[in-house]
């Protein structure tokens, strides 16, 4: 579980006459069968009842599956300890099997992180760099789904591993200490010691893998939504250019529908006037067709009334225009005096 990954560190209570209870718990990948490159978190968790005269000492495994690794370095142990071995054997034996069966495949699991991530900014970049019109339709919508998801297993990674590395500092400064009461140097308190210094090397080194990692992702994910951006605005400035076309076009339809109309309003007022009783242009007497000598009255009137009406238009659309040429005339002059140098 995520939200657990800085829990499981190691805790020591101290009794009387030296005795020691030691827990901690180890997180660690398990590579699944079958699958590439696929990984599962596991857990084995320790209990130690450390008695340092060798009264009574306690071990107990927690440990997830059939025969795994821990159970047959417990098994082999076992099968040794009949020998009358020291506390301190054991001390060293039982607490580096530990380490030893569950630490050594996280190298592999970061480098396995490492490929995946190399392999989607591969791809990432590809996809926003020569399909950045089609970043989404190419399948570029999965493969930052696929990156999100390499995020998620790498932050929680880093986290895992410090805690780790908390556990074995502790457990080698218990060690130290413990080693320290005995003559010899070679006992398995000692040894233990060198055995977390080489875990601790280990895993640090993991440590800045994963921390590379998370900034080459990071990057990516930059990029990508730059990617994306760069396509919305794209798509949003070919929305708006087509509204700008659109636009353009209802505006000629309108100023034809205007023309028309001006056109048209003049003579279709004139011809209701005329048409009314009001006016006789012909006696009645034949019923041939007759145009009435009167008729270039409507076709003056038309002319002169469609021509105040487009100058009536014309004028207050360009209202602003005229007022401020009226207004300054020497701005007026100005204009004129540019434009002929510019023509020249």
């Amino acid at each position: 579980m995520t939200a657990a990954v800085g829990e499981g560190g190691m805790k020591v209570q101290s009794g009387e006459n030296g005795i020691q209870d030691i827990s901690y718990r180890l997180t660690f990948p398990t590579p699944v069968s079958g699958g590439v490159h696929s990984w599962t978190m596991r857990q084995m968790a320790v209990f130690h009842h450390h008695d340092p005269n060798d009264l009574q000492n306690l071990w107990i495994f927690f440990h997830v599956g059939h025969d795994t690794p821990m159970q047959q370095e417990i098994k082999q142990y076992v099968s040794i300890s009949q020998q009358g071995l020291r506390s301190d054997h054991a001390w060293y034996t039982l607490h580096s099997a530990a380490f030893s069966s569950c630490l050594d495949n996280w190298r592999s699991y970061v480098n396995s992180l490492g490929y995946e991530v190399d392999r989607h900014t591969d791809r990432s970049l590809d996809y926003i760099l020569r399909n950045i019109d089609r970043f989404l339709t190419a399948g570029g919508a999965t493969n930052l789904t696929v990156i999100h998801n390499t995020r998620d297993l790498l932050v929680p990674t880093s986290y895992r591993l410090r805690v780790i590395l908390d556990t074995l500092a502790k457990l080698g400064d218990l060690s130290s200490g413990l080693s320290s009461r005995h003559n010899s140097t070679d006992n398995g308190f000692q040894k233990l010691v060198t055995c977390v210094g080489y875990h601790e090397d280990h895993l640090e080194g993991c440590i800045v893998g994963v921390e590379v990692l998370k900034e080459k992702i990071k990057d990516i994910l930059n990029m990508s939504t730059l990617g994306l951006d760069f396509r919305m605005a794209h798509e949003m400035l070919d929305l708006n250019n087509r509204m700008v076309v659109l636009n353009d076009r209802m505006i000629k339809a309108n100023k034809v529908v205007t023309i028309l109309t001006l056109l048209y309003l003049p003579a279709s007022l004139m011809s209701s006037i005329f048409g009314m009783n009001l006016f006789k242009f012909d006696d009645g007497t034949t019923e041939k067709f007759k145009v009435s000598e009167q008729i270039w009255i409507y076709v003056v009137a038309t002319i002169i009334l469609g021509f105040l009406t487009y100058v009536m238009w014309y004028l207050w659309s360009h209202k602003k225009q005229i007022m401020r040429i009226f207004r300054f005339p020497e701005l007026r002059v100005h204009q004129e005096t540019k434009e002929m140098s510019s023509d020249t």
